[in-house]
């Protein structure tokens, strides 16, 4: 009888496929419109984003999620 032992790449799960977020989608989770978010695409103050092919941006969920993490504030001071 012959037992095989499991790699850990065949044991691991695949990885999960990336969520891409249009603007509408992206401010929704948010707050804000897909215009402010366009304002902060100019002025280089908002999230990362994607732009996959001339006018079409999206915004992945990680990307978000870490953008919302950074704003976090415990104080007004400083």
């Amino acid at each position: 009888m012959t037992s095989k032992i499991a790699t850990s790449t065949e044991t691991a799960e695949p990885p999960a496929p990336m969520k891409l977020l249009t603007a509408r989608q992206a401010g929704e989770l948010l707050g804000v419109s897909p215009e402010t978010l366009e304002r902060w695409r100019g002025a280089g103050t908002g999230p990362a984003y994607i732009r996959l092919t001339g006018r079409y941006i999206r915004y992945r969920q990680d990307d978000l999620e870490a953008f919302i993490q950074n704003a976090r504030r415990n104080s007004t001071a400083g």
